[in-house]
């Protein structure tokens, strides 16, 4: 096989959706267990939801909320007993969240550019991506960030699918010489867009008192969450 036939079947392969690869959202959410029996809800005000997920502390499980009300209220039920973070998307266009990712900084100068390099190589199906927050450890962090692909987009049969991609993770790399190394990702969250070039990535906001929520053996209710609204100048 020539190089040139060779270089255009990678591209092309780099362009298939992940979602027909059988990595869609359907196996981002931990299936629910019926011997668990925790509830959690809540309602919120200041916008309404499109997605409600909860994130074990531990990271290894997600589970996804029902929403009712028009998207002012969530329910999880068959939780586990533990500690769970919410991460909540809303209609229009913010992330608020509560993920604990440890000791907060900001990584500067070359440290903070081998980051940004280190996410970028660590999936390069998505040809964008923003790092919300950062959670420092001794050679590792944690990394919450959002991916967009607004590149075409091809599905295993060949069909051009008309939207944009859009992932929320939390990645963990761990630092070898002059790089970050991912060694570890969490999905928690990936739908399609429209279709539109450049499109914008959520505006974020992180919410501490959505974090370290403990479930026992009993209902647990939030009462009602204000999404702070973001400030700009």
């Amino acid at each position: 096989m020539g190089g040139k036939t060779m270089r255009l079947l990678t591209a092309v392969m780099l362009a298939v959706s992940p979602l027909a690869r059988g990595d869609g959202p359907g196996r981002i959410y931990t299936k629910l267990e019926d011997a668990d029996s925790g509830v959690m809800s809540g309602k919120v005000s200041g916008s309404k939801l499109t997605h409600a997920m909860a994130v074990e502390r531990d990271r290894k499980r997600v589970y996804l909320a029902t929403l009712d009300g028009g998207g002012t209220g969530f329910y999880f039920e068959k939780l586990p007993v533990g500690r769970f973070d919410l991460v909540l998307v809303t209609s229009d266009n913010r992330v608020v969240e509560g993920v604990g990712l440890g000791a907060e900084t900001k990584l500067i100068d070359d440290r903070a550019k081998h980051l940004k390099e280190g996410v970028a190589k660590a999936d390069s199906f998505f040809n964008r991506h923003q790092i919300h927050r950062i959670g420092v450890g001794e050679g590792f962090v944690l990394v919450f960030a959002e991916r967009i692909r607004d590149g075409v987009i091809l599905r295993g049969s060949g069909e051009k699918i008309d939207a944009c991609l859009r992932r929320l993770e939390i990645i963990e790399l761990r630092e070898a010489d002059d790089e970050w190394q991912m060694v570890g990702t969490r999905h928690l969250y990936r739908e399609e867009t429209p279709q539109i070039k450049g499109i914008p990535f959520l505006s974020h906001i992180h919410l501490p008192a959505l974090g370290g929520l403990r479930l026992a053996g009993t209902p647990k209710d939030l009462g009602i969450i204000d999404l702070p609204k973001i400030h700009t100048p």
